[in-house]
């Protein structure tokens, strides 16, 4: 068994190389397309590919008189054939054999918001094995269609959208992971969709053009949602466009295969991630490694079946607290109702004199002002001092989302420096990037106190 690299944008074609390269007996490492050709080399040397298969359109922008490619790594083009969406063909559903054998799958690369982003190994049986969860709580009808707004090379989607339609042969339309909303909304109707997948970043984007424009949704029944946290804001608006469809939060990180929690018709009381899946379990600890009450915050571990096999190079960032179960590195809480909610990252915890800031619940809290369509808060160093800023997109005024927060924050939670923009950095995936936000706060202060 070897390792082949695939890279390239969603298509039928991308995914029957995945399939001819799981029925050749070997594992598939998946690049995203969209990063820079010389990181994806890298990559694939540290994880000793020897062939990479790569659409043509983007094999053709590739270099090669600047030593990328020093002839270690075979590449082939291969044709996308099509730019817009494609309905996936019978004869994929019957090329598709399900493996539960504890073989290398896929090698997944993380988006990097925990540092650097590391080759995830994921075995057959840790795909599948999630895959069955999924189907258990989506229950696809027959008469359902399964679109793919998200890249391949995620295991979200890789997941919980390819492998759920491959195994219960519901009908699947890839479409492009880089395009208007508008294009998403004429593919939902012109392919009858009835289940989309999107994160929070895709959400806001589609629920705002459908706010502005009544699209045809009328056979969408359900959109899932995962990828990061989704703030109140985009929940109620969401909730208010899309009248009529189902709309649930879901959890998971690559290492666990992914899905670890979902939201079920009868698990959906708030905006929370909803319950564990069949298989799953679940315990939120404090530092020390004993777990919390309910409604207290904790330090999300998981025990899953579909664990991940370990990573290429390196070891796992945040070493197990509660027993050897899987750190996810992130917060969070159980409430009342059982069902979980992701607050943040432990590494977007800040600490600001001794006190431990929250940047979601703040953000939460200034999304409320009606004015404001998105923010990020994080800490902003300048001259050895560190202060709480926040970045943020709309017309309100910065007096005004003070006054809000005084009463319902505390002092130390009130972000001392606001900047109006237009755009909120992103990173590839959608995501708000703190990193870049925070380079953003910190030069616009830096500018301030030079006037």
């Amino acid at each position: 068994m070897g390792r082949v690299a695939l890279i390239g944008e969603n298509s039928i074609k991308y995914i029957e190389k995945l399939l001819d390269i799981w029925n050749g007996g070997d594992c598939a490492v998946l690049l995203d397309w969209r990063i820079p050709f010389e990181t994806a080399v890298k990559m694939m040397r540290e994880a000793d590919v020897a062939r990479c298969y790569v659409e043509r359109r983007l094999l053709e922008k590739i270099s090669t008189d600047n030593n990328i490619i020093d002839g270690d790594i075979e590449l082939i083009g291969y044709e996308n054939g099509f730019a817009a969406a494609q309905e996936l063909p019978e004869k994929l559903y019957s090329a598709f054999i399900p493996d539960y054998g504890r073989s290398e799958a896929v090698v997944l690369y993380s988006s990097g918001t925990t540092g650097k982003a590391k080759g995830i190994v994921l075995s057959h049986f840790a795909l599948q094995t999630n895959a069955d969860a999924i189907l258990a709580y989506m229950q696809p009808k027959p008469d359902d269609c399964i679109y793919i707004a998200k890249t391949l090379s995620h295991s979200s989607t890789l997941t919980g959208e390819l492998l759920v339609a491959l195994k219960s042969r519901t009908r699947l339309v890839a479409g492009p992971a880089v395009v208007p909303p508008r294009i998403i909304f004429d593919n939902i109707k012109k392919y009858r969709v009835s289940v989309i997948c999107l994160n929070p970043a895709l959400l806001s984007i589609c629920a705002l053009e459908q706010l502005k424009k009544q699209h045809d949704v009328s056979s969408l029944r359900t959109i899932y949602v995962s990828g990061s946290v989704l703030n109140d804001k985009i929940y109620t608006l969401a909730h208010e466009v899309f009248d009529g469809t189902e709309i649930y939060n879901v959890y998971g990180l690559s290492e666990a295969g992914p899905r670890v929690t979902a939201q079920r018709a009868d698990c959906c009381k708030s905006n929370s991630v909803g319950k564990p899946v069949n298989g799953v379990e679940l315990v939120l600890a404090d530092e020390c490694g004993t777990p919390v009450p309910r409604g207290e915050r904790g330090i999300i571990h998981v025990k899953t079946p579909s664990i991940y096999s370990g990573y290429i190079s390196g070891t796992e960032k945040f070493k197990p607290l509660y027993r050897n179960w899987l750190n996810t590195g992130d917060v969070g809480f159980i409430d009342e109702n059982d069902e979980l909610h992701v607050l943040d990252r432990i590494d977007d915890v800040i600490i600001l004199d001794s006190h431990k800031i929250y940047p979601s619940e703040v953000q939460q809290q200034i999304l409320t002002n009606t004015s404001v369509i998105e923010c990020v808060v994080t800490a902003v160093e300048h001259k050895g001092n560190t202060f709480l800023g926040c970045l943020y997109t709309g017309h309100a005024d910065q007096n005004e989302i003070v006054k809000n927060l005084r009463g319902v924050l505390m002092p130390y939670e009130i972000p001392r420096f606001f900047v109006q923009c237009e755009d909120i950095p992103k990173t590839a995936n959608g995501k708000i990037s703190a990193k870049k936000s925070a380079e953003v706060l910190k030069s616009a202060y830096e500018k301030e106190m030079c006037t």
